[in-house]
């Protein structure tokens, strides 16, 4: 008996959303019931229960493959749409940003619990934009994502937010501002809190400027 299993959170192995599972694993002795229980939880949506916030780049990976993982946690969906919606939904800055209030330890490098996991609001299939959050999976599922220090950067990651503020209701420039609050904070940019202010206040000066 052995399953394929998503094992490491890595950010130099996991760079895009459309991923698979890299390691075969096999129960310990004795262990195998135990082992078929977690196993038959597998999905082709999985979170991350750990994060780099420096040089991590995904909390949430979708495999063609139903797994389960080490460092990952499947998640019970109904159909692959709602998984590679999901999916998209978990990369967003607004769920980043509700999983760094959810840290507790280690700031750069939070684990979060399934109870922590499960408080993290999800939108339903009814709404309106559901639809946005698969086109953008669709559309970003292969983009190397870059670590939110280096969002502005990032493709990806424009995509991913212009469909999660329609989910929201609210301007893309609210998403694009909230991305770029986020790059500056010092647990992600991973830069002294002072240098980040001055880089804040000669940012807020040239818009006011260009405004």
């Amino acid at each position: 008996m052995s399953f394929d299993a998503f094992w490491s959170a890595s950010a130099k192995l996991r760079r895009t959303m459309r991923a698979a599972p890299e390691q075969l694993i096999q129960p310990r002795p004795g262990k195998e019931q135990l082992a078929e229980r977690y196993w038959a939880q597998r999905s082709k949506l999985l979170v991350a229960n750990r994060h780099d916030t420096v040089a991590g780049r995904l909390v949430a990976v979708y495999s063609e493959l139903p797994s389960v993982g080490s460092a990952w946690v499947p998640v019970a969906v109904a159909n692959d749409d709602e998984a590679k919606s999901l999916c998209a939904w978990w990369n967003s800055t607004p769920t980043r940003m509700m999983l760094l209030n959810r840290r507790t330890k280690k700031l750069t490098y939070p684990s979060w619990s399934l109870d922590q996991l499960r408080s993290v609001p999800v939108p339903s299939p009814e709404n309106p934009a559901w639809g946005d959050l698969l086109v953008a999976y669709e559309q970003a599922c292969d983009i190397e994502l870059l670590p939110l220090r280096d969002g502005e950067q990032c493709e990806g990651r424009r995509i991913i937010d212009n469909a999660a503020a329609q989910v929201l209701g609210v301007p893309e420039s609210t998403i694009a501002d909230w991305r770029r609050r986020l790059a500056l904070e010092p647990t992600i940019s991973n830069r002294a809190t002072e240098a980040v202010e001055s880089e804040a206040s000669q940012q807020s000066e040239a818009e006011t400027h260009i405004g």
